[in-house]
């Protein structure tokens, strides 16, 4: 019969933790318990170096054997395992009950490995049609999803852009930042937000300049965290686009007081 699995060497100590077998006579007969002994104790991050491990010592003592006999034979004590483990369960042992769940996750688990590098579609055709079915009607829900979030995003979209007289780009956006240091009588920002990208992001969708799309960059480099700041670009608002002001009507009602006395 062949070696699948490396064996602990008898009467030493372990040399490696995947080494198969008890440190003193055990019957080679039952090397598949011992494989799923040592399976249960691993981690999932182990599974490629405990499965590659075993791999090599096969290949090495059965010269002329294959991978795929190897991978068949995993598979096959594997998934007797889990056959195993839930003829043998006991639900009303609080205790075995438990282990039992542990040591069927912990297979499954392995044998998602397994799934993940058969290159020789070994599993049974009914277990990949199940895959395939269960990836379509995930696949079909991102869709839905995502189509649903479209509808909502087209809920935004407009039939024509606002349009900016030509060369007054910056005079919209030195207004928009007007707005933005407007304070309401409570001394409280009118406008609120900790970003810069609404803004400018807001320009490039809802206005154009003779009917052509403002480019969201363009725009993007009249904004800085900071009100004051220049832009990693350097775009500022030139003095002859500065136009307007906006006065707040407290400004105003003050000022002609003022003018009356």
């Amino acid at each position: 019969m062949k070696e699948y699995f490396k064996p602990l060497a008898r009467f030493k100590k372990r040399e490696h933790p995947f080494d198969i077998g008890m440190p003193f006579s055990w019957w080679k007969g039952h090397y598949d318990r011992h494989f799923l002994n040592n399976l249960y104790d691993r981690k999932e991050n182990e599974f490629e170096a405990f499965y590659k491990y075993h791999l090599s010592h096969f290949l090495k003592v059965n010269e002329g054997s294959e991978e795929v006999e190897f991978y068949k034979h995993v598979r096959d004590i594997v998934q007797d395992g889990i056959a195993g483990l839930i003829k043998e369960d006991n639900p009303n042992s609080k205790t075995k009950h438990e282990r039992t769940n542990v040591q069927k996750a912990q297979l499954r688990a392995f044998t998602d490995y397994l799934n993940s590098i058969d290159q020789w579609y070994v599993r049974p055709q009914h277990e990949v049609n199940t895959e395939k079915d269960a990836t379509i009607a995930r696949l079909q829900n991102q869709i839905a999803a995502l189509e649903k979030q479209l509808n909502e995003i087209k809920e935004f979209d407009v039939v024509q852009k606002i349009r900016i007289e030509e060369g007054h780009l910056p005079t919209v956006i030195d207004l928009i930042q007007q707005l933005r240091d407007l304070q309401l009588p409570s001394d409280r920002k009118l406008l609120r937000c900790d970003y810069k990208t609404p803004y400018y992001k807001m320009i490039s969708k809802y206005f154009s300049i003779d009917g052509k799309d403002i480019p969201i960059e363009t725009t993007k480099n009249y904004f800085s965290d900071k009100q004051n700041d220049v832009s990693v670009k350097g775009t500022s608002i030139p003095l002859e686009n500065k136009l307007f002001k906006i006065i707040p009507e407290t400004v105003k009602k003050a000022s002609k007081k003022s003018n009356k006395a």
